[in-house]
């Protein structure tokens, strides 16, 4: 049974004559009369009667054609409320974040321009993320992407907005302080501020510590919002990316970039594969883009 077989039956049944019918839906009336008989011999009954030139529902299909009309009914209710959730999308963005201290200037750029786009923000570590993009809890997540080719996901595609490097935070006293660039392997003696372990930035750098060839020495684990006093205040050093570097406030607080191990930390977008962008998602996924290769230190000083 096909969708076109029950569309041409409800217009047979609604002008009863065959002939007009077959011209309204631009069709011949030999295909019209084929379609209605196929249609009859799949339900097993006759769904029309002949009276004269004329042509009438059966009992079958009186009872029939209110079904058939409830479905058609129900279709078009269902594509409205389509169009109805598509419009009310249009207006916000579910985006998943890896920290909401990193992207608080491109937010904030992105709703001057675009006032009426609600982004909703939700904080999420890990590959966690991942999971609630094929649920559809998230729209797009922004956020870092090391490592996300290990979880060969099919159903998930990203692409890279920056390439960020690792630097080293130090106080102004430390003896590194003037030099611009470190070998993390000259930090062996060094005591670190640590963020959790269970955070994707802590465990990018716990790789970095394991390329460079040594164990860290911890001075303390906090949050992201203290470690940059804690550098300030002398307890340790401490890395982070160029990006949060630049952020820092504190005016005793230098930063190296790591030349060795190499690594940088990249950011972008991930989102579920094939989905249909609204429109409020594809224009912060276009803005994203230039707004990151046209980065430029004051913007975060």
């Amino acid at each position: 049974m096909e969708l076109l077989q029950l569309k041409y039956f409800l217009q047979l049944a609604r002008i009863q004559h065959v002939s007009k019918t077959a011209d309204m839906l631009n069709i011949s009336q030999p295909s019209l009369s084929s379609t209605i008989k196929k249609l009859e011999s799949e339900l097993g009954v006759p769904l029309f009667v002949r009276q004269g030139r004329n042509i009438e529902l059966s009992e079958y299909g009186r009872v029939y054609r209110d079904y058939i009309e409830e479905a058609f009914l129900a279709m078009e209710n269902g594509r409205r409320a389509m169009d109805t959730m598509r419009n009310m999308s249009d207006n916000y963005i579910n985006l998943g974040v890896l920290s909401p201290y990193i992207w608080t200037e491109i937010f904030s750029a992105f709703s001057a321009e675009n006032p009426d786009i609600r982004i909703n923000r939700y904080s999420v570590e890990g590959h966690r993320y991942i999971n609630d993009l094929i649920d559809g809890k998230l729209d797009l997540y922004l956020g870092s992407i090391n490592g996300i080719e290990k979880h060969d996901n099919k159903k998930i595609q990203h692409c890279t907005l920056y390439e960020d490097d690792m630097v080293l935070l130090v106080h102004e006293s430390h003896p590194l302080a003037n030099q611009t660039e470190v070998d993390l392997s000259q930090c062996v003696s060094e005591y670190f501020i640590n963020l959790d372990e269970e955070t994707s930035l802590q465990q990018f750098i716990s790789e970095l510590y394991l390329k460079a060839g040594f164990k860290p020495k911890v001075a303390m684990v906090c949050d992201y919002t203290l470690r940059d006093q804690m550098v300030s205040d002398n307890y340790g050093v401490m890395i982070t990316t160029r990006l949060s570097a630049l952020k820092c406030e504190y005016s005793n607080v230098k930063y190296l970039t790591i030349t060795n191990p190499p690594d940088k930390r990249k950011l972008g977008f991930v989102w579920r594969k094939n989905a249909v962008f609204t429109q409020a998602m594809q224009k912060f996924y276009d803005f994203a883009g230039p707004f990151y290769n046209n980065i430029e230190p004051e913007v975060y000083l």
